[in-house]
């Protein structure tokens, strides 16, 4: 669980990089503790997924979601997979654009307002506001929290795709870029292609788990009661 989570952070991160990581640096260059700035921030960030995490676990334990967890993991590795090898970008749903666009004016406004006090709490409180901008991946990863055993595993399991997000958010998109660049492939390429592994993960995994039970079923011993 933990590598996919990880993964589909980084792919996430990759695919929002435009959008995330600017914003982050002109956070957190907002005072001298450059340092500082950041991990408060993306404390904050990941804090909040892990309530979310927390939060969809804990939501998906009033429907009868984990009786579905392996045709639902497949039908999320199929969406990626599909989501990457038709480039879509942004899925167009009317009801849920318009939810996002008044949640992302509502962050905006907010943003505005921490930004003018330039301290450590309202650093730590955008990055907390930054975590609940509508993202895709998130939203796919929060999805997949939903079949998960109880708020804790929600929440780690997030911490996690937090964490994949940080080689971005910490400032080494860049140092990203020129590995993506040295092997002669573009950011799209790379997020493709990510995008296609995490799909393949989730996929794979429902059978790797099937054939580990299969395999100790098998290998049970069998105690035979011998009369005497």
């Amino acid at each position: 669980m933990w590598y996919t989570a990880l993964l589909i952070g980084l792919t996430g991160s990759l695919h929002c990089a435009g959008m995330c990581s600017p914003l982050l640096m002109a956070v957190t260059n907002l005072t001298p503790a450059v340092a500082l700035n950041r991990a408060l921030y993306n404390g904050g960030r990941i804090l909040t997924y892990g309530l979310l995490g927390a939060a969809a676990s804990s939501a998906g334990s009033f429907f009868p979601v984990a009786r579905y967890q392996n045709i639902l993991s497949i039908a999320f590795g199929i969406i990626l997979i599909l989501a990457a090898v038709l480039r879509i970008e942004r899925f167009n749903i009317p009801v849920l654009m318009k939810g996002a666009n008044i949640i992302t004016a509502w962050i905006k406004s907010k943003f505005a307002f921490f930004l003018a006090r330039k301290s450590s709490p309202a650093i730590f409180l955008m990055g907390m506001l930054n975590g609940f901008l509508p993202c895709g991946m998130t939203l796919l990863a929060l999805g997949y929290c939903m079949m998960l055993n109880g708020p804790v595993e929600g929440f780690n399991f997030m911490l996690l795709f937090g964490a994949g997000t940080l080689p971005v958010m910490i400032g080494l998109a860049p140092v990203i870029l020129l590995g993506i660049k040295k092997f002669k492939l573009s950011v799209q390429t790379a997020t493709t292609s990510l995008m296609i592994l995490s799909g393949v993960i989730l996929i794979a995994r429902i059978f790797i788990h099937a054939g580990i039970e299969a395999s100790h079923h098998n290998g049970e011993m069998i105690d035979i009661v011998l009369c005497r």
